[in-house]
């Protein structure tokens, strides 16, 4: 019988979890500046030049005016093939580069952005009925961050050709988001995909890395609303051209119990559209997961979890997560996936189960 062991209260993470300072420095890094797609064939000469305060890279013999645009990123279905691994949890690693933290610092004064959308706008008011522009549970509990500390440093923004969306590292070169965040293509294809890890407005700490594979149990497509098992099975792990775990570390991860319902044990990051147009991370702890409901694909049982956490578009993909007592690193157990289930009002859903750890398995195995 799987552990049902419960992580902590978010309000025991402080005193349960101690603030460690970095172990080392390392002696180079590598970041990914920019990266420009190229022709078939096509030849360009870099100039480098270093200013005050910018590294400026010059391209020679590029045609002028002319797209380059990146290949399509292969995906593997496993819904009907045997996952290399099972569902146990899948441990995390921290960073020795960076702090460790609890809970992610606020913004200092100068750097806060006023709400986009003020608590109470629904109601009557008069003989005009009003309602609330987001699905937000009044009142908003998210905050935004750019602390750096581990584990804050291994969530960050996905970004595609049709918009953004959030992510956590969850190996070395490994990243989950929602499954309807993917810009899916014909022929088990997908179009490109770029994770930045706490990208906050211009500023990206750890550079960017590209996606080059994703492994997958049932594509999600918003564009219709998401049905049921799109939201149970609403979860991705992509495969990044660097590994960028070697730096910033990453979660854990574990299936979900639903003897868990109803307890405060969940945070969430992500970037929703309504802070700083999704370029600022948004923390929101003392989640619960209310009720949840089952759905089958391919032989596998995953969960499609209702809560009343604070998400808005942009947060889809970002991860719910928990500490364990005794363990270095928090685990996540589900994945950001629709609003307003059944309708106006809420609930929020993510999805989550025992294939998301089996997902993460699979993916780790074969591709270290």
């Amino acid at each position: 019988m799987a552990d049902e062991t419960p992580p902590l209260e978010i309000e025991r993470w402080s005193d349960a979890i101690a603030e460690q300072e970095a172990e080392a420095s390392p002696d180079t890094m590598e970041e990914e500046i920019v990266r420009l797609a190229l022709l078939r064939g096509e030849r360009v000469n870099l100039d480098v030049r270093q200013e005050d305060d910018a590294l400026v890279v010059v391209a020679k013999g590029r045609r002028f005016g002319e797209h380059r645009f990146p290949g399509d990123i292969e995906t593997v279905d496993l819904s009907a093939e045997e996952a290399q691994g099972r569902g146990e949890p899948m441990d995390g690693q921290i960073s020795r580069y960076l702090p460790v933290r609890p809970l992610p610092r606020e913004l200092p004064e100068w750097l806060q952005l006023g709400p986009r959308f003020p608590d109470g706008l629904a109601g009557t008011y008069g003989e005009e009925e009003r309602g609330d522009p987001t699905a937000v549970f009044s009142p908003d509990d998210r905050y935004s961050f750019a602390d750096t500390s581990f584990p804050w440093c291994t969530c960050g923004r996905i970004d595609t050709a049709n918009g953004w969306g959030s992510g956590v590292m969850i190996g070395p070169r490994h990243v989950m988001t929602a499954s309807h965040v993917v810009n899916w293509g014909a022929g088990n294809t997908a179009g490109w995909m770029r994770f930045t890890p706490l990208l906050f407005d211009s500023s990206e700490p750890f550079g960017r890395a590209n996606v080059t594979r994703i492994y997958w149990w049932h594509q999600a497509n918003a564009a219709d609303g998401i049905d049921a098992d799109e939201c149970a099975f609403d979860y991705v792990v992509c495969v990044l051209d660097r590994r960028l775990g070697d730096t910033v570390g990453w979660m854990g991860s574990r299936g979900y119990s639903t003897s868990w319902n109803g307890a405060t044990y969940w945070a969430h990051v992500g970037y929703p559209s309504d802070i700083s147009g999704g370029t600022r991370p948004a923390f929101i702890g003392n989640g619960a997961i209310d009720s949840d409901f089952t759905r089958t694909v391919g032989g596998r049982d995953s969960f499609g979890l209702r809560h009343q956490i604070d998400v808005i578009p942009g947060q889809s993909g970002g991860p719910y997560f928990g500490w364990w007592e005794g363990e270095p690193w928090p685990r996540v157990v589900g994945s950001q996936s629709a609003e307003n289930w059944g309708g106006s009002g809420g609930p929020n859903t993510c999805g989550g189960g025992d294939p998301l750890p089996e997902l993460i398995n699979h993916a780790r195995t074969v591709e270290p």
